[in-house]
């Protein structure tokens, strides 16, 4: 299949199409870790769709606008992902985190044991926990297999005050990307304006809720000449619902762009995100190890509430943690006449202690986890080139390499990819994606000792993939679509 997948690829060479077309669109089951997924989709998508204008030296994508359930123009579907626009975007509750938006997409789950904050909640896509499928920030990978603080991404630091819009492409069809079995979520940052008055824009936002949660949000954006910056800045607190279950947490951004000559941009952006969570603790009048406060609901030792990946805490002692997470980026963007140019480097930070206070023998004793063994680092590049030199076609190239590991083993990963993609607008109706990325993982267990063995070592992994996408795309009529996507990816183990 995949020869066959490869050899479809060379025949479709954009140097063997040059007339015009209509517009096209660039961009399973769970697989044990380390182990290849195959998937396999079939299904149906779409709603009133813009008209179509032929491409002469571009293709651009064509958007079905979807107004069910959201504020008019707030989504609009492309053959290989759903965008969320949300400057438009409108929600009868509070949208201060990605999740907030996320939960109103079909295929996407979130499970969560507070209305706040929680950096440990659960997001389902398509099946998959965030182990399994990619959440990038303007498109660099933000989730870490390593898993220092206990979770793949730290969904409480991912707050919506400077986010543009939010991309989210269905199954592992772009070759972009690399650990997407589930899909992707790319999240696109907010620019400042450049424009004639040097007078910055400022806004401030408040919002008070139940069980005294109170959320604040201000921007600031404008440009001087050739500079354009954005900062956001917010604070949000809560009592919660269940006993000790409140958070406390701020977070900062900044994005500078500088325009440069003939269409280009240098861009850094900064963003810290800070949280005090407290865990929900017992709350039973009948428990012989805890003392009950009626203010709150009641809450058994095995109450599922408090099973979320650690032991059961009661009242007493500390039950909290604290997370800190930083994304640091430098990017450079360059139109090239028909060709685009992309260069990103970035660091990441994170760092969580964990305090719980939970029976041992006949009584309670205070855990904690933290340190050296919870501050994860991330240093990463890409490079991606893109070709719009035909007239059905658009060609990506690409290079990208992470480095990876937690304070006390550095280190664990390095995670290089290559990659080709090119979508293919066949005629009006039908549009391919066909694409190859190349994966290298080198990855350095955790210390260990055998058993009866004082002496601890490390293995050294180097796993080689492979890894063929090919997605087709058929419109029927403005109301209708189908898809078929048949994608090879590769699942990086988490520790």
């Amino acid at each position: 299949m995949y020869r066959l997948i490869l050899l479809l690829f060379c025949l479709l060479c954009p140097a063997a199409w040059a007339e015009d077309a209509s517009d096209g669109s660039s961009t399973g089951d769970k697989a044990p870790p380390g182990e290849s997924a195959q998937t396999l989709e079939v299904g149906p998508q779409g709603d009133e769709s813009r008209p179509r204008e032929k491409a002469k030296l571009t293709i651009a994508p064509q958007t079905v606008v979807v107004t069910a359930g959201f504020q008019a123009g707030a989504v609009a579907l492309e053959p290989t992902k759903t965008v969320i626009d949300l400057t438009q975007f409108e929600s009868s509750g509070s949208v201060d985190r990605v999740e907030d938006v996320l939960k109103h997409m079909s295929g996407i789950d979130v499970i969560q044991t507070t209305g706040g904050a929680d950096p440990q909640q659960m997001v389902m896509m398509r099946g998959f926990d965030d182990s399994r499928f990619q959440v990038a920030i303007n498109g660099r990978p933000i989730t870490a297999p390593t898993a220092g603080a206990d979770t793949f991404v730290d969904w409480s630091s991912l707050t919506t005050g400077d986010i543009e819009r939010i991309e989210v492409i269905r199954g592992s069809a772009s070759a972009r990307y690399e650990n997407s079995v589930g899909g992707i979520i790319n999240i696109i940052t907010k620019k400042g304006r450049r424009e004639g008055s040097s007078v910055p824009r400022a806004s401030a936002d408040v919002t008070y809720s139940s069980f005294n949660s109170l959320n604040t949000r201000g921007t600031v954006n404008g440009g001087v000449g050739q500079l354009g910056y954005f900062i956001s800045f917010g604070n949000r607190t809560s009592d919660g619902f269940l006993r000790n279950n409140y958070f406390e947490g701020q977070d900062y951004s900044g994005r500078l762009d500088y325009a440069l000559p003939g269409g280009g941009s240098l861009s850094s952006s900064y963003k810290r995100n800070e949280l005090e969570h407290g865990y929900p603790v017992v709350n039973d009048p009948n428990s012989a190890f805890s003392d009950y406060n009626p203010d709150y609901p009641i809450v058994f030792e095995d109450a599922d509430s408090l099973r979320m990946g650690r032991l059961v805490s009661h009242p007493g002692g500390k039950s909290y943690k604290i997370k800190k997470a930083t994304h640091l980026d430098f990017s450079y963007d360059q139109p090239i006449k028909n060709t685009h140019l992309s260069l990103k480097v970035f660091r990441d930070w994170g760092s969580e202690d964990s305090y719980s206070y939970q029976r041992s023998g006949a009584g309670l004793a205070q855990a904690f986890s933290g340190r050296g063994d919870r501050k994860e680092k991330t240093f990463g590049v890409m490079f991606d080139y893109q070709l719009n030199l035909w007239a059905r076609h658009s060609l990506a190239i690409g290079y990208s390499h992470r480095r990876m590991g937690v304070e006390n083993t550095p280190d664990i990963y390095r995670i290089q990819g290559a990659y080709i993609e090119d979508q293919y607008a066949v005629n009006n109706k039908l549009t391919l994606n066909m694409g190859i990325r190349f994966m290298h993982v080198r990855e350095q267990s955790y210390a260990y000792s055998d058993p009866g063995s004082s002496f601890k070592y490390r293995h050294l992994f180097h796993p080689k993939e492979w890894l063929p996408k090919f997605t087709a795309t058929y419109r029927f009529n403005p109301e209708t679509e189908i898809y078929a996507s048949v994608n090879r990816d590769y699942h990086v183990p988490g520790c």
